[in-house]
């Protein structure tokens, strides 16, 4: 080895040592950085910051928090905590059951579903449970409406005695409405009933609108209830705007209630209550909407329209631009045969990532007072309607609308007015 090459050698050696050196002093500092930090608990994070954390998680395991300690529980029942957990949360079904559905629920309860998309099937996202007291009599009670989680429920065991209560499950609060009133009609005449719930954002307050139509004459009377305020019933005196007869169910979107109702000319219009205002309006429905569609529902917070009485294909317009009656758009056609399981009353939820339609189907027996409501998934690229089979829930009513509805849960509750 020469002179230059062995001088070379030493100089790499010299630098290994040193590098060595260095690398080592630099582990030591690592090591002494490490044992001056200091451990923060979880418990002296800001409540921001554990309310961002809570709010993040799954029904189930919330509920698992708030029995950790009392901060935890009171910072789930504050406003802050409520208002990030419904951005956050998925789209759910709520059910109600009457307690009689098996043995093996011997009490009412209410049975929540989350939808997470995408799907998350089979055990891993069961229905969580949430008991209630409520006591009416079985197979009378009926899921009539919702709004931010919580539920309006309508009592008809008897048409001179009827209930009307709001609920909230999560937070295991309801609050029974005094009796609305009762129109002076003459004896024996035919009517019939449909009620709303709606939130006023500006104000803050709850309201139930109940529309009564009568036959012989057909006339339509309609009542108001705020929660929080005067507990009474008030009657609205101008409903020349509204229809003589209402075809679909009520829903609540931007601050207003919506129906589908009939002319006696036979003209359907969308008529809408405006919460805040307790004012009625109408738009009509374009001539290419042909007049059996009248299911009428929400997807992804739009207005939808959909044929139910077609045993070929399904037809599915959607409002692109609320107020705008040109962006009626047939957004789907499903003509897929409907096979036995899928027969019955049809509601689309939403959007999945993949683009596929969420639907859910509800079934009532003719013998049996039990309606099977199960989940369905349509995706336009393959023109396959896929069966959901784990997820059927099953409520003993003879209502086929009132087995479940599709909503976000909420820790805000319309019965803090109360307080």
């Amino acid at each position: 080895m020469s002179r230059f090459s062995s001088n070379l050698w030493v100089l790499g050696q010299i630098n290994r040592r040193r590098t060595g050196e260095g690398d080592m002093r630099r582990s030591k500092r690592k090591k002494a950085s490490r044992n001056t930090t200091t451990t923060i608990s979880i418990s002296e994070l800001p409540d921001h910051i554990v309310c961002d954390i809570l709010s993040r998680l799954p029904l189930n395991s919330i509920f698992t928090c708030k029995r950790v300690c009392k901060l935890w529980r009171d910072l789930t029942l504050g406003p802050y905590f409520a208002k990030l957990h419904h951005s956050r949360s998925p789209l759910s079904l709520i059910s109600y059951h009457d307690g009689n559905d098996n043995n093996n629920s011997p009490s009412s309860h209410f049975e929540i579903l989350q939808l997470h998309d995408p799907l998350v099937l089979g055990r891993r996202n069961r229905a969580m449970k949430f008991r209630t007291d409520i006591d009416f009599p079985r197979m009378h009670t009926q899921v009539v409406a919702s709004c931010n989680g919580s539920i309006l429920l309508r009592n008809s065991s008897s048409s001179d005695d009827e209930l009307v209560i709001v609920c909230n499950p999560l937070r295991a609060q309801h609050f029974i409405l005094p009796k609305p009133p009762t129109p002076k009609l003459a004896l024996h005449t035919q009517k019939s009933f449909r009620f709303g719930f709606g939130h006023s954002p500006s104000t803050d307050q709850y309201k139930v609108l109940r529309l009564t139509h009568t036959r012989g004459p057909d006339r339509l009377y309609c009542d108001v209830y705020t929660i929080g305020i005067n507990d009474e019933w008030r009657i609205i005196g101008d409903t020349r705007q509204t229809p003589t007869i209402i075809i679909s169910q009520i829903i609540f979107l931007n601050g207003a209630l919506h129906w589908i109702g009939l002319e006696l000319e036979n003209a359907r219009f969308i008529y809408y209550f405006d919460i805040e205002k307790e004012q009625f309006g109408s738009f009509p429905l374009p001539s290419c909407i042909g007049k059996d569609c009248n299911s009428f529902g929400l997807v992804d917070n739009r207005l939808y329209l959909h044929n139910d009485h077609s045993f070929c294909e399904w037809r599915i317009w959607e409002m692109k631009d609320y107020g705008d009656f040109g962006s009626w758009t047939l957004e789907w056609v499903i003509e897929q045969p409907i096979i036995r399981e899928f027969k019955g009353y049809v509601e689309p939820l939403k959007m999945l990532k993949d683009g596929s339609l969420l639907m859910m189907f509800k079934k009532t027996s003719q013998r049996t007072p039990v309606t099977k409501t199960t989940l369905a998934s349509y995706n336009p690229q393959t023109r396959v309607l896929k069966k959901i089979t784990y997820h059927v829930i099953v409520c003993r009513t003879w209502s086929t609308w009132s087995a479940s509805v599709a909503d976000i849960p909420c820790f805000f509750s319309p019965m803090d007015a109360l307080k």
